[in-house]
């Protein structure tokens, strides 16, 4: 899918907390280099760009960072990926802090993205607002000074780098001619920030104007457009684009179909994004309360239907916590507290006078609607687990307490089941 992540994986780390020193020669180490961290990785580039992040970390050095021919999915063995990184510091300590460093900048920021909906073509348009001392001393420049990372298969490269000069005031500092051993090609600008970002843009809308019409021989005017717009004569005024994408910074003039709000404008995903499924769930379980509170108020179980009215008020404010990031409420229903609530569902016996419930047919539709809405919340309670063990966006705290209570819900709506069993019984 277009502008979705593709993002790395790391296979293996090792810390060796004091070199032989014939391999410290070996690998040309310096005197004061005494420890070596080490990693490997899916995606060169992406590791690359975080290994200088990890500079930033620690007073380390990158003494070796090697891409493998024929990438990742030819690898030499299970551990081995597209690249290998190895940092060197005087201390163990200070190398475990750059490889934490490295490995949180790959989970946080640096990846590719694809440039088509069957992620066929991956490209990297990454920005650096401060390069450590890594790939500054591969450019050839000062430490924190910023760089648009651009890379991409050879003729997108080639292409979209000629976009992203023509597009702002940036030097060129390293070009990565076609075929790498990867077999991609790409190269290091350096500019002023708002200048890099501005040619990262420009390299993006070039490249994915490639992936949607590859045979198309006029220039795209979308493309030129840029490239007047933000002529290196206005790339210190470059306006700011009203959508972005969120993760990236990657800015877009418009929002395309495939993408909705994470929280607003600034930050678009794809509408597959474990959030947003996340959150359609969560409107369908309302739905099902609706349509279970409508069944039982049929029935002539009002107190059951307002029970229902809790679990909706509920439900309700989880999704507001998710995303506002206001404190999740605590689950009150029919008076009672998620602790209460717990109790009872496992000790039914003593408190409603039903064991075990086995739901069927004879029990009529009311029934049934709360029977299918406790399953619902147990499904919707496995995505909030798989969906907030990856996503940022929520504090621990929320976190926490919004999946402790989703566990509790579900107790709670097994108590409704067992409630409504105890009145069919008399």
């Amino acid at each position: 899918m277009i502008l979705e992540p593709i993002r790395p994986q790391v296979l293996a780390t090792r810390v060796i907390p004091n070199v032989d020193p014939q391999l410290a020669a070996r690998l040309k180490l310096a005197p004061h280099h005494r420890a070596i961290g080490m990693i490997t990785c899916t995606s060169d580039d992406a590791l690359y760009a975080s290994l200088d992040e990890g500079t930033k970390w620690a007073p380390v050095d990158v003494v070796y960072a090697k891409s493998f021919y024929a990438g990742a999915n030819h690898a030499s063995g299970p551990f081995s990926g597209e690249i290998i990184g190895i940092f060197a510091g005087a201390e163990e300590e200070s190398v475990v802090t750059a490889l934490r460093g490295t490995l949180e900048y790959l989970e946080r920021r640096a990846w590719f993205y694809s440039a088509d909906d069957r992620n066929r073509l991956a490209f990297f348009p990454h920005v650096i607002p401060s390069l450590g001392n890594y790939l500054s001393a591969q450019a050839g420049v000062a430490p924190g000074t910023p760089m648009a990372y651009l890379i991409a298969p050879p003729i997108e490269a080639v292409l979209g780098l000629d976009a992203a000069l023509k597009a702002a005031e940036v030097e060129m500092k390293v070009f990565y001619p076609p075929p790498s051993e990867t077999n991609f090609s790409g190269g290091l600008l350096v500019g002023a920030l708002d200048a890099v970002e501005a040619s990262a843009r420009a390299f993006q809308d070039a490249v994915l104007d490639l992936a949607a019409r590859p045979r198309h021989l006029t220039p795209d005017p979308r493309v030129e457009e840029l490239a007047r717009t933000f002529g290196k004569s206005a790339a210190s005024s470059a306006p700011t684009l009203p959508y972005r994408v969120h993760g990236s910074g990657f800015e877009l003039s418009a929002k395309p179909d495939t993408h909705t709000h994470l929280f607003d404008n600034h930050s678009l995903v794809h509408k597959s994004h474990p959030v947003i499924r996340f959150r359609g769930k969560l409107d369908l379980l309302q739905a099902q309360v609706i349509d279970a509170a409508v069944e039982a108020r049929r029935a002539g179980w009002t107190d059951v239907a307002s029970d229902l009215d809790d679990v909706l008020r509920y439900l309700r404010s989880l999704m507001s916590s998710e995303v506002t990031g206001k404190p999740v409420p605590e689950l009150t229903i029919a008076g009672f507290n998620a602790e209460e609530l717990h109790r009872i569902s496992h000790h039914t016996t003593q408190f409603l006078n039903v064991g075990w419930v086995l739901p069927d047919a004879s029990m009529g539709p009311a029934l049934s609607r709360l029977n299918l809405l406790r399953a619902a919340c147990r499904d919707v309670e496995l995505s909030a687990l798989e969906t907030f063990e990856e996503s940022d966006h929520l504090s621990a705290e929320n976190r926490n307490a919004l999946l402790h209570g989703f566990n509790r819900l579900s107790n709670a709506l097994y108590v409704l089941v067992c409630k409504a069993v105890s009145r069919l019984k008399g």
